[in-house]
């Protein structure tokens, strides 16, 4: 978040949002085609006894009208000065598990203002007992705009849901006056290979090998033993190919980069069954004599690389830099910060240079026509030569570390993030660009739009801890493995984004041992960097807080994690499986987190193994970790509670007793 989006007082796992086009050119990304209407009576134009057909009764601020709709047809019309009231218009939809939906509703306003976004439409799932599971939102429109299509795509509905409801409304807080009309929900089906990446950074390499995925939506009528994937690529006589893909879900394939054609070439995959081809979609790979001279970049391996050397950023957001505050920031651990106010001069540039810090610059608000574009941002134009002019005045600073690029806006303006990226890119070549997102279920759909990407589970307190360990997996597995992730733990209080002292007085800020525990749970399930929301609202000192002792504890943290810099940016055991498993007792049945709240992962270091292991449960586990291989004499703790190493038969085992949310590194070491 960040700008902290959120939809009443819990945080909305909400999913995917927004449409696509859809094409049948090969090798386009996420085109799709679209079922039939789903919605009843989608423009309220049919009455029976009185009633809208299909529509359920809504309160005194909603109306339906004659000859208000879009072509002088009938519309549902909002009109309401109380900001407290809310409302949700709505009809029950037949959707399908493991299937996605589009949704769109068309929408004029007069003089609809607030500090949300205004009219709009979402999709909400809940479970047999009527319990809600989440759903999809939009953003919507407010002031005076004439009639307005806001359209959104469902993430899959899970296996879990029961029902699900469609409402065009308005969000809460907002005073004025708004008329929707032509609600539709269709399903969406994506193409069984939505797009081709690799594990090189923008697909380019002078060595090595370079692993090769296809992102795959198989129908599941087709799913079966003929389905095969096959990747076709020039060799280095300029030979086409065509290899099958090798590992277990077939979708991917490795290749050495010395066997590739030098220079830039088409990688291609193909989804068959049998003989018939299902679909297909390619990437361009570049060979390169010598990768070209970059201040940041990523490694096979994810890790970032500033100057040369590997870097595990580890920051905080802010709003506006200023001198006394870097003063305060810098004495902590922290190495890297993201303040939504990007300095606008070098001297601040230089300021936190000084101090040892390194700066992710935001351009993330210059998109004309969206909610947080600065006044000058009218069109497309605009945006290019403000990005072109602030690239081309800090792209050399040596306190810059990457590009902001988005902040959770929706998968209905890909195709101009994508090109944000690109220009990006071209402007600058030496920094990536870092995008944070919501949408964590839909981080594959977004892979064009950056070269490194976050999500920010924000849970506390409406939600179990161990929201950092499913939205990581989740964020991890979108990447499919060929993109970084700088995760965004929640170090802030809600209460300083509630209006009322009633809304102000159910939230806190997360405890020490949750900030702790968040914050290893992303690294022990794949986070190559943490970029902790936020410093500023450590200053807003909601319901009273100190700021000074928040702080302290955010630098404990952090402390601790700078701490083993050196282990986390080990590649010493690269390709070597340490982990084989974790057991642990079950949660209770009320429990709401993740099936499996005990995380680990293991790194090599000067020859001994390291295995971190992450209790994102609020009770005490006996945890068991499997081991790969054998023949370690001795464990030790490097924080947490003393190891009990356990020599089997064909594998090691390591025993901790875990309390509430407790991480622990355990040192492992070998007999020679």
């Amino acid at each position: 978040m960040t700008n902290t989006y959120s939809f009443g007082c819990a945080v909305f796992s909400a999913l995917a949002i927004c449409a696509m086009a859809a094409t049948d050119e090969v090798g386009c990304p996420y085109r799709g085609r679209w079922g039939g209407e789903l919605v009843l009576n989608g423009g309220f134009d049919e009455v029976a006894d009185g009633k809208t057909a299909h529509w359920n009764t809504i309160g005194r601020k909603f109306t339906y009208r004659d000859g208000e709709g879009r072509n002088g047809t009938r519309a549902l019309c909002y009109e309401n000065d109380d900001p407290k009231f809310y409302s949700f218009p709505g009809q029950k939809i037949p959707l399908k598990a493991g299937h996605a939906y589009e949704y769109q509703v068309w929408v004029k306003t007069e003089n609809l203002t607030g500090n949300e976004s205004g009219a709009t439409v979402c999709i909400e799932w809940s479970d047999a007992n009527g319990r809600w599971l989440g759903g999809a939102y939009v953003g919507g429109v407010k002031g005076t705009k004439d009639w307005t299509c806001v359209k959104g795509v469902t993430d899959k509905v899970p296996k879990e849901a029961a029902s699900a409801r469609v409402s065009p409304y308005v969000r809460k807080g907002m005073k004025g006056k708004a008329w929707f009309d032509d609600v539709s929900v269709r399903e969406y089906v994506l193409p069984p290979v939505a797009g081709v990446y690799s594990t090189a950074y923008r697909n380019m390499a002078a060595e090595g090998e370079v692993t090769f995925r296809a992102a795959l939506d198989v129908p599941e009528d087709r799913a079966g033993p003929g389905l095969a994937t096959w990747f076709t690529y020039q060799n280095t006589k300029g030979d086409v190919c065509r290899t099958r893909a090798t590992n277990s879900l077939g979708e991917s394939v490795t290749l050495k980069v010395a066997e590739m054609k030098m220079g830039a070439q088409r990688v291609a995959a193909e989804l068959f069954d049998g003989k018939e081809r299902l679909g297909g979609a390619e990437t361009t790979f570049t060979r390169v004599e010598r990768m070209p001279k970059m201040s940041t970049w990523f490694d096979s391996h994810g890790r970032t690389i500033v100057d040369g050397k590997p870097f595990f950023p580890l920051g905080m957001y802010w709003g506006a830099v200023t001198t006394n505050k870097i003063e305060t920031y810098a004495k902590g651990p922290f190495n890297c910060l993201m303040p939504y106010h990007a300095p606008n001069s070098k001297d601040l540039m230089d300021l936190c240079h000084a101090k040892g810090l390194k700066v992710i610059y935001s351009v993330k608000d210059i998109y004309s026509g969206t909610r947080w574009a600065p006044k000058g941002i009218k069109t497309e134009a605009d945006e290019v030569r403000y990005v072109t002019d602030r690239v081309n005045r800090f792209k050399d600073h040596p306190a810059l570390l990457a590009w902001y690029l988005n902040d959770e806006l929706p998968l209905s303006m890909l195709p101009r993030l994508a090109a944000r990226r690109d220009l990006m890119e071209k402007l600058d070549p030496g920094h990536p660009g870092w995008s944070v997102l919501y949408q964590y279920n839909s981080i594959r759909e977004y892979m064009p739009s950056f070269d490194v990407v976050g999500t920010d589970p924000y849970p506390i307190p409406s939600k179990p801890a161990a929201m950092a360990t499913e939205w990581t997996k989740k964020t991890v597995r979108g990447t499919l493995g060929c993109k970084p992730v700088w995760q965004v733990p929640q170090a802030f209080n809600w209460a300083g984004y509630r209006k009322t002292p009633e809304e102000k007085a159910k939230c806190r800020a997360p405890t020490e041992a949750e900030l702790r525990s968040m914050c290893w749970q992303c690294i022990a399930n794949g986070a190559n960097g943490l970029v902790m929301y936020s410093f500023f609202d450590l200053e807003k000192r909601p319901n009273g807080e100190e700021f000074e002792r928040r702080w302290a504890e955010c630098c404990r943290v952090g402390e601790e994690i700078r701490a083993q810099f050196p282990v986390l940016l080990s590649v010493e055991g690269a390709g070597r499986r340490i982990v084989t498993g974790i057991g642990h007792m079950k949660p209770d049945d009320d429990w709401k987190g993740p099936k499996h709240p005990v995380s680990a992962r293991g790194w090599v270091k000067d020859g001994a193994e390291y295995v971190l292991v992450v209790n994102g449960y609020e009770k005490e586990l006996h945890v068991t970790v499997g081991l790969a291989g054998l023949g370690r004499t001795a464990a030790e703790s490097v924080f947490g509670p003393v190891p009990k190493l356990v020599p089997r038969e064909n594998s090691d085992s390591l025993r901790l007793r875990l309390a509430p949310l407790e991480p622990a590194l355990v040192r492992l070491h070998r007999s020679k």
